[in-house]
């Protein structure tokens, strides 16, 4: 009898603590649990942003000054020299301008400089860029020289036996680690395109890069103390080939150190989002589902698996409807979906992620009916119907998470006007982020974006890529981003796999497969990237460009000086030499002569042995 009732007792124990955990579980998914989700990137913000003094880098050494000489009446060479100077700006070295067309010339205080002109005779005689090498200086052609009486004088002193003519040359094969950890890439994409001077280079010549029928388009040639580094191609006038002037200076110069933010970074737009409803004919017939369905039990489960396996933290960033409305009043639509966003959204921060704002719709904040005409959507009439749509998505997203602060915000088709930019910070007061697009707009509608602190303290966090798949392109775009700011940035759009032209026919099992594969090859040729939501990687960009910074090269050492340091900050160091010992940092062989420098301290040094 007694056995009988310890039994009982033993049920009942077990019966209770299956209900306890039922209800537990219940607990854990309900509303009541997830209002307190917060978002933890917010304190990063609670500081105010002040961008570096002007000249806040610098080297103690004589010669420091980076030199750019261009042609004020020629727009491709003056394009050049604006991606040029960026690129120093953001490698925080100080740079000196000169216009050819106006000023006169004088390598007198440089330690580099960097030609964006064709006309060498704007330089002086043919004798000012080789003598100034002969001395232990460093120059950089960043455009092919125009063939012309000063270049025939001085054309074996850069690297060049013989010249032939222009020639357009298509893609491009490295040569070299000029892109950190791409030696041997090779892209055959309309991207990459270059007039280039058909040249015969002399055995001394390090070819760095050359079309795919083997014409030079980037090498180096010692003469006397110094180096020169020849492009010869056009390309280097494009934002998104800022890695190969990076790459180049940083080959150029020894022992050369810049900062990065270091960062990987993940979006989907569109997501939670309301889901069309009814079946797709490709989802239904490889996986007898609807189409929400699938994303619920096939897309999503996919998507967190990959996040998991290749490290992986996603930025989502919501819409509430995909009505067209753009008139208030804005109360909440027929398709808005609260099941969604709670089911998603929570998965999304269990996962380590963060959900951020794409709109109340998918209709662009901006006014101008031939922008949105562009889109196929409806203008707004002004400022205030904008901030009320915004305000009814931030009240929607607080239904389900009423102390989660919506940080990151994302243009619709990447489009938002300075009119939208205000509405936005009307209707959303926890605004720290907007992440549009890297790339330039040649039309002019996008919102283009740099990694910056806008004047009223938000941080521009632009995407680099996007997709499912690394093509030719994104791989190219990818490998200048991590090599210029040691960022990777990409987004995708759910449905895409939903329509024929943007999936390329693919199916899902297809486009999963190439997406596994892009972020499988991130993980394994860039392991040191660092995975980080948007708000996070925003307040550590934040970080690095307010920060000045002081380098110094002597005695065979590198010192560092950070001013306003705020935790760890990372550099990449190009060097032939080996590394001896350090001190406040900690340094990661990236590739071939390339380092990851961790500054864990202000001040920082890295002795070096000799080559």
């Amino acid at each position: 009898m007694n056995n009988k009732v310890r039994l009982k007792r033993n049920v009942y124990i077990i019966i209770a603590g299956v209900l306890l955990l039922t209800l537990g579980f219940q607990l854990t998914n309900s509303r009541f649990v997830l209002q307190y989700s917060t978002n933890e990137a917010l304190p990063h913000f609670e500081r105010e942003w002040k961008p570096a003094a002007a000249g806040a880098a610098s080297h103690s050494q004589p010669g420091a000054l980076y030199c750019i000489a261009f042609d004020g009446l020629q727009p491709y060479s003056v394009m050049t020299k604006d991606q040029i100077g960026r690129t120093l700006a953001y490698m925080k070295k100080p740079a000196k301008t000169f216009d050819l067309r106006t000023e006169r010339f004088s390598a007198s205080g440089c330690g580099m400089v960097i030609v964006a002109a064709e006309k060498l005779d704007l330089l002086g005689n043919a004798r000012t860029l080789p003598d100034y090498v002969d001395n232990g200086g460093y120059v950089f052609l960043a455009v092919p020289p125009e063939p012309n009486d000063t270049f025939y004088r001085m054309y074996h002193q850069i690297g060049i036996i013989s010249e032939n003519g222009t020639v357009v040359t298509k893609g491009i094969r490295l040569t070299s680690n000029v892109l950190i950890g791409e030696n041997g890439l090779a892209i055959d994409h309309p991207l990459v395109d270059n007039a280039s001077l058909a040249v015969e280079l002399d055995e001394k010549s390090k070819v760095l890069a050359k079309s795919p029928e083997g014409l030079p388009l980037l090498w180096e040639y010692p003469h006397g103390k110094g180096k020169f580094m020849v492009m010869n191609g056009t390309m280097l006038s494009q934002k998104i080939n800022r890695g190969m002037i990076a790459g180049a200076i940083s080959l150029l110069e020894p022992d050369f150190i810049y900062p990065i933010f270091n960062a990987k970074l993940f979006y989907i737009d569109d997501f939670p989002a309301p889901l069309p409803r009814g079946t797709n004919d490709r989802i239904y017939r490889e996986y007898r589902r609807d189409i929400p369905t699938f994303f619920k039990e096939i897309w999503w489960p996919d998507m967190l698996a990959a996040a998991s396996r290749y490290d992986i933290k996603y930025t989502a960033v919501l819409i509430e409807s995909y009505t067209d409305q753009v008139e208030p009043p804005f109360q909440r639509p027929v398709d808005a979906d609260l099941k969604s966003l709670l089911t998603y959204g929570r998965e999304l921060i269990k996962s380590g992620g963060e959900i951020g704002l794409h709109g109340f719709n998918h209709q662009s904040l901006h006014t101008s009916p031939a922008v949105a005409n562009t889109y196929g959507y409806k203008p707004w009439s002004d400022v205030d119907s904008m901030t009320q749509a915004v305000r009814e998505a931030s009240r929607f997203a607080a239904e389900v998470f009423p102390n989660y602060a919506l940080l990151t915000y994302v243009p619709p088709s990447n489009v938002l006007s300075p009119e939208g930019r205000e509405a936005l910070k009307q209707g959303l007061p926890s605004l720290a982020v907007i992440s549009s697009l890297y790339e330039e707009d040649l039309e002019g509608n996008a919102y283009s974006q740099e990694f910056e602190i806008a004047q009223d303290g938000i941080i521009e966090l632009p995407r680099l890529t996007s997709g499912y798949a690394e093509t030719p392109d994104v791989r190219w775009v990818i490998a200048n981003g991590i090599t210029m700011h040691g960022i990777f940035s990409h987004f995708i759009h759910p449905d895409d796999l939903l329509d024929e032209q943007r999936s390329g026919d693919r199916s899902w099992e297809q486009l999963y497969r190439e997406f596994s594969g892009m972020v499988s090859r991130l993980e394994t040729e860039y392991p040191w990237l660092r995975p980080m939501t948007s708000a996070k990687a925003a307040a550590e960009v934040g970080g690095v460009l307010s920060g000045g910074l002081e380098i110094v090269r002597e005695n065979g050492a590198i010192r560092g000086k950070i001013d306003s340091f705020h935790g760890p900050q990372y550099f990449i160091l190009r060097t032939t030499k080996p590394i001896k010992a350090v001190s406040g940092c900690k340094t990661q062989k990236l590739d071939d002569g390339a380092y990851l420098i961790t500054a864990a301290k202000a001040t920082f040094e890295i002795a070096l042995g000799e080559s």
